[in-house]
C-alpha cells in the first residue's frame, strides 16, 4: 500500500477546477449563443454573468485571474474609443454648449434617481450613485469594481436598465419616420489594427498600477485610442474574438461574485430597479423632446441622442432605425467620456454632501 502522496492531491484539485472551468466556459458561452439567436446586444457579457451568478451561487470557488480582468479592461477601453471619428468631434465642437446642458442635465437626474434609491432600499450610496449613472454599464461595472463598490448590485441595477433602453428605444424608433440627414460614411480600417488593437489593451497590465486614476486600466487605453481616432489619423477595429473574450470575461468576473446570500438580496432589489431604470427613460425622453425644440433634429435622432444606454447599444439602434447617426453619437460620446472620465471624482464628493448621511434606513451586509 503506498504513502500519501501531496502530489497526487494536488493534481487531482488541478483536474477538478480545469473540469469546473471547461464547465463554466460551456455554459457561458451556450447562454450567449441562445441571447445572440434573439439579437440581444452584449450577449457575451449577460451569458458569462448569468453563468458566472449559477456557479458563483452554487458555491464555486473559481474566480478569474486578475491579469485576465486588466487586459479585459484595457480591451473594453480600446472598444468604447472606436466609436470616435472626426466627425463626431466636428459635430461636438460645434454644439458644445447643448452637448453640455444635456449631460448635466442626465447626469443630475441620474445623482437624483441614486440617491432615492439609497433612501429606499438602504444600498450603498456610491453603489446606488454608480448603477444610475448612465454611459457604458460594463465600464460602469468595471470602475465599481476598482472604487471597492459591490459591482453585483451595480450589474444588476445597470443591466437592468440596459435592458428596459434597448426595449424602448427600439420599439419608438421602429414606428418614427427615417432622419433626413445621411449615415455615417465608413472608414476604412488600419491595416495595423489587429497589431495596434490588441497591443493598447495591453496597456492595462502597466498602467493599473497608476492608483491616483480610478479603473486606469482601462482609461488609459481608452483615451490613447480616442485621439487617434478623433485626429482621424486612422480606424481602429477591435477583432471580434477579442470582444466576445472581453465580455465574456468582464461578465463572469461580476458573476462569480454572486453567492448564494448575496444573490437572495439582490434579487428583492429588482422591483426598486425597475422602477428607477422607468423612471430614468421616461425623464431622458422628456429630454430628448426639449432637444428636438431647440434644435433642427428629429425626434428619433433627439430620443436617441438623450436615451440613458450605453453608446454601443444606442448606436445600433441608430444605425438599424435611420437615425442620424453622427448627431446620436456625439451627444453620447460626450455624455459616456464625462461619465467615465470624471464620474468617480463626482461621486466621491457627492458622497461628501449631508443628503447622503441624513435619515439613510441601514441594511445587511452580505
Amino acid at each position: 500500500m503506498s504513502g500519501f502522496n501531496p502530489l497526487e492531491r494536488i493534481a487531482s484539485a488541478d483536474v477538478r477546477r480545469g473540469a469546473q472551468w471547461i464547465a463554466l466556459l460551456a455554459c457561458a458561452i451556450a447562454l450567449a449563443a441562445m441571447l445572440g439567436l434573439i439579437r440581444f446586444p452584449a450577449a457575451p457579457l449577460l451569458g458569462a454573468m448569468i453563468a458566472g451568478i449559477a456557479f458563483g451561487a452554487g458555491g464555486s470557488p473559481l474566480r478569474v485571474p486578475r491579469p485576465a480582468y486588466l487586459l479585459a479592461q484595457g480591451a473594453a477601453g480600446v472598444f468604447i474609443a472606436t466609436s470616435m471619428s472626426p466627425a463626431i468631434f466636428v459635430d461636438a465642437v460645434q454644439e458644445w454648449p447643448l452637448l453640455l446642458v444635456l449631460t448635466l442635465a442626465t447626469l443630475t437626474v441620474a445623482f437624483s434617481i441614486g440617491w432615492i434609491m439609497n433612501r429606499l432600499t438602504g444600498i450603498p450610496e456610491d453603489v446606488a450613485v454608480y448603477g444610475s449613472l448612465p454611459g457604458m454599464s460594463g465600464a460602469m461595472v468595471i470602475i465599481a469594481n476598482e472604487r471597492g463598490a459591490d459591482a453585483r448590485i451595480v450589474a444588476l441595477m445597470q443591466y437592468v436598465r440596459l435592458a428596459s433602453v434597448i426595449i424602448s428605444v427600439a420599439l419608438f424608433a421602429s414606428f418614427l419616420p427615417d432622419s433626413q440627414v445621411g449615415q455615417l460614411p465608413e472608414r476604412e480600417i488600419s491595416p495595423l489594427s489587429p497589431i495596434l488593437t490588441p497591443a493598447l489593451a495591453a496597456l492595462a497590465l502597466v498602467a493599473a498600477r497608476i492608483k491616483a486614476l480610478p479603473a486606469a486600466g482601462m482609461l488609459i487605453p481608452m483615451i490613447l485610442c480616442a485621439i487617434v481616432e478623433a485626429t482621424g489619423w486612422m480606424h481602429l477595429q477591435m477583432p471580434n474574438v477579442l470582444i466576445l473574450a472581453t465580455f465574456g470575461i468582464i461578465g463572469l468576473e461580476v458573476g462569480l461574485k454572486f453567492t448564494r446570500d448575496v444573490l437572495g438580496h439582490v434579487l428583492r432589489l429588482i422591483p426598486a430597479v425597475v422602477i428607477s431604470s422607468l423612471v430614468l427613460i421616461i425623464i431622458s425622453a422628456g429630454l430628448g423632446l426639449i432637444l428636438m425644440a431647440v434644435t433642427d433634429l428629429d425626434m428619433k435622432t433627439a430620443l436617441l441622442a438623450a436615451a440613458p444606454g450605453s453608446i454601443e447599444t444606442v448606436a445600433l439602434v441608430a444605425i438599424a432605425t435611420k437615425a442620424n447617426v453622427a448627431a446620436v453619437l456625439a451627444f453620447q460620446t460626450v455624455r459616456m467620456f464625462t461619465v467615465v472620465l470624471l464620474g468617480p471624482f463626482i461621486v466621491d464628493q457627492l458622497m461628501r454632501l449631508p443628503i447622503w448621511h441624513n435619515n439613510a434606513p441601514t441594511r445587511n451586509e452580505t
